[in-house]
């Protein structure tokens, strides 16, 4: 009988990136093997198990269910998402309208996504905009994930960031940038003209009309702008499948699409809980009952 893998990993007390380490790959390709995207899957599957086991992490997984948080659904938000971001951190694609925008309502997967893509992709940096940070603690941060270090001066930042471009294109995806004031995002307009270095602004709706706001900032944009959908019955059930192994009935898919109110973060919320009660129930599947204990 076939062993899952992800359900293998967490019976050992492994991480993806231990996992990887373990077993000398990237975490990318034991991301993609959990997602059955990798190329003949199956069999990349056994090698990589075989592997593990090599290195002593022999324990096979229980009857009990499991969710695995790694899981990135393709729903069509994430295919336009990594669509964009890979457009803009192609090395002989055009810098000019390199700023990327994707935008929509809270819960829909747009952090979750962004800190996927960049986790996958070297060439992508991953930042989130704390509401009250200046110019130059944006800027060190971003001099942080690119280069290591941080950099005194808004200056030396800037210096920095050149310097890093000329090695070749990197993406610097900035989350929450609807809370950025029209400031800073200025500012890292012209960082994106001086350094050559693309950005991918990610927030809620109101990030379009303050860019919408600035004719210099608009026109640097780059089309199309990503709206993030909400979540359908559809990716309700690829969901459940990928994270957990489960196929559920339609009248199951329903009621926590409905819960989750079209949102991503609630879904997965869902998903955590309910395979607690299935286990600590004894039972390896997901029932009307389990949903009714979560409450409203």
């Amino acid at each position: 009988m076939s062993v899952n893998l992800q359900k293998f990993i967490q019976a050992n007390g492994l991480s993806m990136r231990s996992a990887a380490e373990a077993a000398g790959c990237d975490k990318s390709v034991i991301v993609k093997v959990c997602n059955q995207t990798y190329y003949e899957w199956q069999r990349k599957e056994a090698d990589i198990i075989a592997l593990l086991q090599e290195k002593g992490h022999t324990k096979m997984p229980s009857d009990q269910l499991s969710i695995s948080t790694d899981v990135l659904v393709k729903t069509s938000n994430v295919d336009r998402f990594f669509q964009l971001a890979d457009s803009l951190a192609d090395p002989d694609g055009s810098l000019t309208s390199s700023l990327g925008m994707v935008i929509g309502t809270a819960e829909r997967g747009k952090t979750y996504a962004a800190r996927h893509y960049a986790n996958k992709n070297p060439n992508a940096v991953y930042i989130q905009f704390i509401e009250g940070s200046s110019r130059c603690q944006v800027l060190r941060s971003i001099c942080y994930q690119l280069t290591g270090c941080r950099p005194y001066s808004f200056g030396a930042c800037v210096s920095a960031l050149e310097e890093i471009s000329r090695l070749g294109r990197r993406l610097v995806i900035v989350d929450e940038a609807d809370k950025c004031p029209l400031s800073i995002l200025e500012m890292l307009r012209g960082v994106n003209e001086v350094c050559q270095l693309p950005f991918l602004f990610v927030g809620e709706e109101a990030l379009k009309g303050k860019m919408d706001a600035v004719p210099r900032l608009r026109s640097r944009v780059r089309n199309p702008i990503v709206v993030f959908d909400p979540l359908t019955i559809s990716d309700v059930s690829v969901y459940w499948s990928m994270a957990a192994g489960l196929s559920l009935d339609q009248a199951m898919l329903e009621k926590l699409f409905r819960r989750a109110r079209a949102g991503f973060r609630t879904l997965s919320n869902d998903a955590l809980a309910l395979v607690r009660i299935a286990n600590a129930s004894g039972i390896n599947t997901i029932t009307p009952a389990m949903l009714d204990t979560l409450g409203a």
